[in-house]
């Protein structure tokens, strides 16, 4: 295993820019995961990535600005667009592991959406590691 693209998970469930909170949150509780990278609703281009934290913190300002009943009513008519985090850091398939852990050591970020020529192609995420970490140690 040498790049990126050895390790990340392809087929990755990703949520429209215009798609709203709650279609988000409920992707991130059914499927047990934590990021969910926006496409452009139009172009399909990777724009960003929602994440269980920014879900949490959308939440939090919600429910102390309007209160616990208002929460989700608010989910199902704001969109992704208004609580996605766009200036994430990304990788190309090529990317070397080395760098690729570097990245989640200094920057502490738990994904690196994979992209080539602004197009999906996986994603890879700090629990990626663990898994290669445990691969080798089993070897």
């Amino acid at each position: 295993m040498q790049s990126i693209s050895d390790i990340m998970v392809v087929n990755v469930l990703s949520v429209n820019d215009d798609d709203t909170v709650y279609r988000a949150r409920e992707l991130l509780k059914e499927n047990g995961i934590r990021h969910l990278p926006v496409l452009d609703h139009q172009s399909g281009v990777f724009v960003g990535v929602v994440t269980q934290g920014s879900i949490l913190n959308y939440t939090l300002k919600i429910v102390e600005k309007f209160g616990l009943s208002a929460l989700d009513k608010r989910d199902k008519r704001n969109q992704v667009k208004e609580i996605m985090i766009t200036d994430c850091e990304t990788a190309n398939p090529g990317m070397d592991l080395i760098s690729a852990a570097e990245f989640f050591i200094e920057k502490k970020n738990s994904c690196l959406p994979v992209i080539q020529e602004g197009e999906l192609k996986g994603i890879v995420t700090s629990v990626d590691f663990v898994k290669l970490a445990l691969h080798l140690l089993k070897t």
